[in-house]
């Protein structure tokens, strides 16, 4: 992948700039913030433009307003505790005094952190109207993108502004593109991708490309019933709401030889019922799978152990519930012991469940993207990327 225009490559001193962040933090009920992961990663390229002597206006959006205000979804409920995370005071504008921003910039001096509301309360930002284009571009001379859990999105914040500005990418963004990509790319003939999520339609892509680029790709979570039908683990599919994931499976399973299916899983009627370890020749229809059995997770433990470089999107088991967090706990205690340099995860699930078992500093890449980082696993074109190339 081509290199994207470095913040390292300007000066920014005197310049307002215009900062696209991905600031969509999961909130409890009462409006904490629950994980602070991408507001600290963010942190490096603010105080970078600050210290040049910038004016730096972030912007983000955060839930799904659907392009009008609702103050449950206001940025102002949770500033101060964005201001607590980055060290940093923010001059916050509010959503009714969008028009006057560039006269609120203007007023303040340089090395000053300002803050638009949630983008998303503008219905020109999804739909990456010209008009709303043109407002963000007014109020800046140059544009950065360190919004990596963004970057797939067509929106006007994204793609839009970086063709009417000077644009650059951003520190965390660099970071991101130069791990996954590297990833993706260095070869290995030992080499090991770990796929979990409940739909095969959302992964099929991403299995293809991975098993071009890992000698070995294992299936974990929700996928696994339509594969083990697929391959004769489990002889009754009448309890596969979906036929059409059994005939992609076969496809998957026909296409790509170096897939590895767990055949021995910790399964229950329900979440309350005990668990039990069965065979996949065992499994019944109202069985549930929540877990991978020891022996599989010994396979996989040792793929894992002699792997040169080690991608994982996806917990194996629900990991929040004791008597199912074995798989994800093996896993990754397997990717702490080995010896590879390369090992990245991503996703909101995977991240959770790195933190979960307080596992963060044994990975050389955690990815802040969910949908973003699928992408770049798959494959695809991303134009928040290409445009800063």
């Amino acid at each position: 992948m081509a290199k994207i225009k470095s913040i390292k490559e300007e000066k920014f001193s005197n310049k307002k700039c215009l900062l696209r962040l991905d600031l969509n933090v999961p909130l409890s009920e009462s409006g904490e913030i629950l994980d602070d992961t991408r507001i600290i990663e963010s942190k490096p390229s603010i105080d970078y433009l600050i210290d040049q002597g910038a004016k730096v206006i972030i912007i983000s959006h955060i839930g799904r307003p659907n392009g009008k205000y609702e103050k449950k979804f206001s940025f102002k409920n949770i500033k101060d505790q964005i201001e607590n995370r980055i060290n940093r005071e923010i001059i916050f504008i509010d959503f009714d005094d969008q028009s006057k921003a560039i006269d609120i910039v203007d007023s303040k001096n340089n090395g000053t952190l300002f803050m638009l509301d949630n983008l998303r309360f503008n219905p020109g930002e999804e739909s990456n109207d010209d008009e709303f284009i043109d407002f963000l571009s007014s109020i800046s001379d140059v544009y950065v993108n360190d919004g990596f859990g963004t970057i797939h999105r067509n929106h006007a914040s994204i793609t839009g502004v970086s063709k009417k500005i000077k644009s650059f990418g951003g520190l965390l963004l660099e970071k991101e593109i130069q791990n996954i990509s590297k990833c993706m790319t260095t070869k290995s003939s030992n080499s090991i991708a770990i796929l979990g999520g409940a739909k095969i339609s959302d992964k099929i892509p991403i299995i293809e490309n991975l098993s071009s680029s890992f000698s070995d790709v294992v299936i974990t979570g929700g996928m696994l019933r339509p594969f083990l039908v697929a391959s004769g683990e489990i002889s009754n599919s009448n309890d596969i709401q979906d036929d059409n994931e059994v005939i992609v499976a076969k496809k998957i399973l026909n296409e790509n030889r170096n897939l590895f299916i767990p055949k021995q899983l910790i399964c229950a009627k329900s979440l309350d019922h005990e668990p039990e370890l069965l065979n996949s020749s065992q499994i019944e229809s109202d069985d549930n799978i929540y877990d991978i059995g020891p022996n599989s997770l010994s396979d996989i433990s040792n793929m894992i152990i002699n792997s040169n470089k080690i991608i994982w999107n996806g917990p194996p088991g629900v990991y929040e519930k004791e008597l199912f967090q074995n798989g994800t706990k093996t896993i990754i205690k397997a990717i702490v012991n080995s010896k590879s340099k390369i090992k990245v995860a991503g996703g909101g699930s995977t991240v959770a469940a790195i933190n979960y078992f307080n596992s963060s500093d044994y990975f050389s890449h955690i990815s802040t993207g969910g949908g973003a980082f699928l992408s770049m696993l798959e494959g695809k074109f991303l134009q928040g990327i290409e445009v800063l190339k």
